[in-house]
């Protein structure tokens, strides 16, 4: 039996098996065949009793017809009498049972051995230390109820049943070393700050001796002595079940392989919860496989909208991959492999609200092991009467509360932008606002230094910060997040669908919802479910579109011509400058607008006058197109800070008060770019931003009206499907300027 056992556990090659897995493994593997033969014995003998017939085996030909079943895929039989047999796991899955005390086939007590026992053949010398020198092995293991297996079963597992250990909290100054073998450490609440002084004295008591020292906690910070950290030999971190492990402890409790294997995407949400529930030894392998799928299934249905993990954030990835990279630095730096002054610790998020921002920090944070700090300006404010004292005193107190986790901390600001830069401050609360700041900025990085934090700062507008908060040292790193691209909206929508419409193409639909963040996508899924539920029927893919589109709120038809012109002046003037790759335009009534375009790499690169004119030209396009098809233009191209006048205002600004490239007198510098408002202050500068403005109004007004039969075409398109994308512009100008050419007689 022990070779069909060793061929079974090395059966699978991405995870093979070290000595203590195996023996591991040998172990439970027979004492649940034990415990399966005797249960069963048990039960056929009380339905021959309960029968009547009063014939009942001998116990020892009982348990050679279950020797005989080894290997059947499930135990015949006698098992809807079990219910009184079988135990309850949380309590008493250590007992023994039967004759010869055999232990109950509990797969979270067999899980957590197989792990442990991978996780020190991973590195075989770390035992070979334990038994020839004095070595002092951290092992974490952060999930709760893990740790209370392996706290039962670690000796055992081992095979240290052998040594005399003496537990840490009972050494005393006057400990001999002839007392003991070796000294044990294992706890699962953490260190009191009133006992750090106390833990320090026995962790130096314990290291003097010189003696081999384990220590098994959730986590180094926060558990053990640092007296403990900085001496660890070895470091260990018990990893989350796999699908390897998940196929041992199905096979060791079952008695067979499942036919199927468990994927390694559901085997990733599988916890000990869903284990316990799902595998039991009255169950064929088939079974448990499939009663672990139907719990993850349901797992994933019931998770909340935001219960994501990093890599679901789509369009985030660089500041996912910083995560994970930090994430490494963190665990070298616990390591003592490098200084905490190496890890990139700090890093700001500039994007549009909505674009999943705080929830990176949220998600991060957990990525980390870290608590999260969550802070913004307005809370300090808040704090008291909110005077400059109660503002401060809320700030110290918070970055006072980070410093003080034993186990380090993320510290998230929000609104990062209401730190403003103290050169453009001018109204008559500028010390208030100037003593602020450099609070702030103290704490940053002030005499209380920064190791064991991990600073997050989150803003709309990432150049209204105060420079020095953003400089390198600080928050060095800047991430900027645009609104998703069509792929990654399809990506963000699969997850939130979290399996629903799984075999419904939405590409069509992620194309109508581009322009949206994150969060809109949320609101999109979140609306059509509750189109499907309020009608008592399943999720269609109507409700998707018609939760993209606006729900009921269905454009007028003099609205969706009007916003179908908009768009196709938009989209034609972008494919004649940069031509049709990566751009669509789009009419869906969405909340704070009826229609849009969206291009991937269509900004400026070298800055010049030309190019930013021909950027005024493509935002005051739409406004072009109204006039030219419409009549006259409507409200949708002004009237918000994110409108196309407003941001054609802006450039044309920054063309003549900022950047020394327009107006009567360019070589002139009146602010910063973004500081429109005080560009425009007087009366001549805002005549020079008018002038940059019509220019480029009249200019791709005639562009367009040069090519008005395409653009009608273009906008017709627009209307019936509400969506175009650059190479149907293409073909369309392509058309029309064919036919152009044939009328007057010039080349085609």
């Amino acid at each position: 039996m022990t070779e069909q056992i060793k061929a079974a556990a090395e059966a699978e090659p991405l995870h093979p098996v070290g000595p203590l897995e195996l023996a591991v493994y040998g172990t439970d593997s027979r004492s649940a065949h034990i415990y399966r033969s005797r249960t069963k014995a048990r039960a056929s003998q009380a339905e021959l009793r309960a029968s009547g017939d009063g014939v009942v085996q001998p116990i020892d030909e009982r348990r050679e017809a279950g020797e005989a079943t080894l290997g059947s895929d499930r135990p015949k039989g006698g098992f809807s009498t079990l219910g009184r047999l079988q135990r309850d796991e949380e309590d008493e899955e250590d007992a023994p049972v039967g004759d010869g005390a055999v232990e109950a086939p509990t797969p979270g007590r067999i899980a957590a051995r197989l792990m442990l026992a991978g996780l020190f053949d991973r590195d075989p010398g770390v035992l070979a230390a334990f038994a020839s020198a004095a070595p002092v092995i951290i092992v974490e293991v952060p999930d709760e109820a893990m740790h209370v297996r392996i706290a039962r079963q670690w000796k055992d597992v081992l095979d240290l049943d052998y040594l005399r250990f003496k537990k840490m909290k009972d050494l005393t100054d006057l400990t001999s070393r002839e007392d003991c073998d070796a000294i044990e450490f294992v706890s699962a609440d953490p260190i009191q700050s009133k006992e750090r002084r106390a833990a320090d004295d026995r962790a130096f008591t314990a290291v003097q001796l010189a003696l081999p020292i384990i220590a098994i906690v959730p986590a180094a910070e926060g558990y053990l002595s640092k007296v403990l950290i900085d001496a660890a030999t070895h470091r260990l971190t018990l990893p989350k079940m796999s699908a390897t492990i998940i196929e041992r402890v199905v096979r060791i409790v079952t008695g067979r392989r499942a036919a199927v294997a468990l994927p390694a995407d559901a085997a990733a949400r599988v916890g000990m919860h869903e284990l316990l529930l799902a595998v039991r030894f009255d169950r064929s392998a088939d079974e448990c496989v499939a009663n672990l799928l139907r719990a993850v299934e349901a797992k994933v249905a019931k998770a909340g909208s935001r219960d994501l993990s990093l890599d679901q954030l789509h369009g985030l990835d660089e500041a996912v991959e910083w995560a994970k990279s930090t994430k490494l630095d963190i665990e070298a730096w616990k390591r003592n492999d490098i200084s905490w002054d190496a890890i990139d610790a700090g890093i700001v998020l500039d994007g549009p609200p909505g674009t999943g921002k705080t929830l990176f920090a949220k998600l991060a944070a957990e990525f980390f092991g870290l608590p999260l700090v969550a802070v913004t300006l307005a809370k300090w404010q808040g704090s008291g009467e909110g005077h400059l004292g109660h503002l401060l005193r809320a700030m110290r107190k918070d970055f006072e509360d980070a410093r003080a986790r034993s186990t380090g901390a993320v510290f998230f600001c929000d609104e990062l932008d209401s730190f403003a830069d103290r050169a453009t401050i001018t109204h008559n609360h500028k010390d208030y606002v100037v003593e602020v700041i450099n609070a702030f900025i103290e704490q940053l990085d002030g005499l209380q230094g920064r190791r064991g934090l991990i600073f997050i700062g989150a803003t709309n507008d990432v150049s209204r910060c105060d420079p020095a908060i953003v400089r390198a040292g600080r928050l060095n790193r800047i991430v900027r997040i645009g609104l998703p691209s069509p792929d990654d909206i399809e990506k963000i929508m699969r997850v939130r669908l979290r399996g629903d419409l799984k075999h419904e193409a939405i590409g069509e639909l992620c194309l109508l919802a581009q322009g949206s963040s994150g969060a809109d996508i949320e609101r999109v899924v979140k609306d059509a479910r509750r189109f499907a539920r309020q009608e008592g029927r399943a999720l269609r893919i109507s409700d998707l579109r018609r939760a993209v589109l606006g729900g009921d709120d269905v454009l007028s038809d003099e609205l969706l011509a009007r916003v179908a012109a908009h768009e196709a002046g938009h989209i034609l003037v972008a494919v004649l400058d940069g031509g049709p790759k990566d751009i669509h335009a789009v009419v869906a009534n969405r909340a704070g607008s009826a229609g849009f375009v969206a291009a991937k790499g269509r900004q400026p690169e070298a800055g010049t006058l030309a190019e930013y004119r021909k950027v005024l030209q493509a935002l005051l396009a739409g406004r072009a197109a109204e006039e030219l098809l419409c009549g006259a233009a409507g409200a949708g191209s002004g009237g918000a800070r994110e409108s196309d006048l407003a941001m054609a205002t802006r450039i044309a600004a920054a063309l003549v008060g900022s950047l020394g490239h327009a107006g009567p007198h360019p070589l002139l510098f009146v602010a910063e770019r973004h500081r429109t408002d005080a560009i425009l202050d007087s009366a001549y500068m805002r005549a020079a931003v008018h002038q940059e403005l019509a220019a480029a109004f009249d200019e791709v007004k005639r562009v367009l009206g040069s090519r008005r039969t395409a653009l009608e075409q273009v906008a017709l398109r627009l209307r019936s499907r509400l969506r175009i994308d650059g190479f149907e512009v293409a073909e369309i100008l392509k058309r029309s300027e064919a036919v152009g050419s044939s009328r007057t007689g010039g080349p085609p």
